[in-house]
Order: structure tokens, then C-alpha cells, then sequence
């Protein structure tokens, strides 16, 4: 399902957005180092679900047929690090999303980001902005969500906040019962993305009454893409406002 956001700018329900007179598809938190490593862990991430990635990838690729592909954030969690066949495995990946000629550019959001083991051999030299015309592409996190317009950037395109709405429904007895929705957020001058995989979702849920009035927003749910009045959108409960992050590993627990 697509959305016309206007002549140069679609969203593209399968988490992508589409710059036509470019020809550029823009992908965010594509993630695809999950692979090799995280298949040999005790939580692994199940088989259909990271063949429902590639397949969005390939469909996507053969829907636009892209000159360039543009993917902004990090290849893995941890870009620095390969483990096992993780390195052959990114660099087959590369070679597939460059077929036919593609130009691959990769958006990150820190310069320590720009460089590592998972980057050897991919021929990808990693960038902090990525100009497309008129757009600037980005991948940064705590900004550009309620931002000041800069006209000498263009408009943003943005894939590192991760967009979360909490959107109240009935409930079985009629009380409201809310879901938080990943989402497309348009400013007037910005465009944040949603993560390209879910599991790779927002921890802040967006607060509408703070976005500009020329602000809009579109849902995310399973393969459909639904306008949010944010107007009529009622504040979040303070215990939805914020999802949990679980802890990383070998953090100290609280109160050690």
C-alpha cells in the first residue's frame, strides 16, 4: 500500500519510502546483520520472520527498479563486530542489493559508526548526511522530531527516532484500550521513518500536542498504512509514554 506524500516523496507500507524523480528507495534500521550470529543464539529471531525481510527487500527492489538504495542507521546492532560467517553473509547481501548496477550508500548517525569489521569488504564507505536532490537523509536519534526548519538542509528525511503513536480503541467493556503503532511522522519540512524491522522499534511514544500544526502522521498496521488525526489524538497515559529498554548485556542491575 502507498502513500502520495507529494510528486517526489511516496511512503511505501512495507516500511520504505520511495523519492521517485530520484529513484532512490530509503530504507532505516534495515538490520540485516541480525543474521548468521543472531540464528545462533537461544532467542533466535524465527526463520519466517527473516525471510518476510528479504522478501519486502526484493519486492520493493523489483517494484521501483532503484539507481540507488539508501539505508540509514547502523547494518547490525553492533556494527563494529562480525562473528562466525556474519562476514561473508553482509558481503553476499551487498553484492545482491547492488545488482544491476545500484549505488548502496549507507547514512549513519555517529562517525565511530563509519567504520568496523562488518563494513570490511562491502565496498560501502558509510556517510553522516546523504543529499538527494532536494532531501537530506539522515539517521539521528532525540532530534528532528519537533525540529526548527533550516532551509539551507533542504527537507529532512530521518530514519533514526522510530516513530511510536499510542492510539486509543474500545475496549471489550467499552473502556478505552491502547496499542502504540509505528508510524510514518511528516513536519511540513521533516520525514521520520519507522524502522525497516519491527522488533527494531521506538522506545518514546510521540507526543502530538508538541508537532507543528501543518504535522501529519500515518499508521502502521500489519500491511496498511491509515492517516492519524493527530488533532484529535488524546494524550498518551504516562505509563505508555515510554516502552521499557531492556537491559543490555552486562549492565549492572539496578542498585548494584
Amino acid at each position: 500500500m502507498q502513500v502520495q506524500l507529494n510528486q517526489d516523496v511516496v511512503l511505501d507500507s512495507r516500511r520504505a519510502v520511495w523519492l521517485p524523480r530520484q529513484k532512490t528507495l530509503v530504507l532505516a534500521d534495515l538490520f540485516f546483520g541480525m543474521g548468521a550470529a543472531r540464528r545462533r543464539r537461544p532467542d533466535p529471531l524465527p526463520p519466517p520472520q527473516q525471510t518476510e525481510i528479504w522478501e519486502r527487500v526484493f519486492s520493493l527492489i523489483d517494484d521501483y527498479a532503484p539507481v540507488q538504495i539508501a539505508l540509514l542507521g547502523d547494518l547490525k546492532p553492533s556494527q563494529g563486530t562480525v562473528e562466525g560467517d556474519e562476514a561473508e553473509e553482509l558481503r553476499t547481501i551487498f553484492r545482491k542489493l547492488k545488482g544491476g548496477g545500484r549505488q548502496v550508500v549507507q547514512v549513519v548517525g555517529h562517525p565511530d559508526r563509519s567504520v568496523g569489521p562488518a563494513l570490511e569488504g562491502t565496498g560501502i564507505q558509510p556517510v553522516e548526511q546523504h543529499r538527494v536532490g532536494p532531501f537530506t537523509l539522515m539517521h539521528r536519534r532525540r532530534i528532528f522530531v519537533y525540529p526548527r526548519h533550516d532551509s539551507s538542509q533542504g527537507f529532512w528525511i530521518n530514519g533514526g527516532v522510530h516513530p511510536l503513536f499510542a492510539v486509543p480503541s474500545p475496549g471489550p467493556a467499552a473502556e478505552p484500550d491502547w496499542m502504540r503503532l509505528p508510524a510514518f511522522l511528516y513536519t511540513g519540512f521533516a520525514l521520520v521513518m519507522p524502522p525497516f524491522v519491527s522488533y527494531a522499534q521506538g522506545f518514546e511514544v510521540i507526543q502530538a500536542e508538541r508537532l507543528p500544526r501543518q504535522a501529519r502522521a500515518w499508521k502502521l498496521l500489519a500491511d496498511r498504512l491509515s492517516p492519524l488525526e493527530l488533532a484529535e489524538l488524546p494524550p498518551a497515559p504516562e505509563h505508555l509514554r515510554t516502552l521499557t529498554r531492556p537491559p543490555r548485556k552486562g549492565a549492572p542491575k539496578n542498585g548494584d
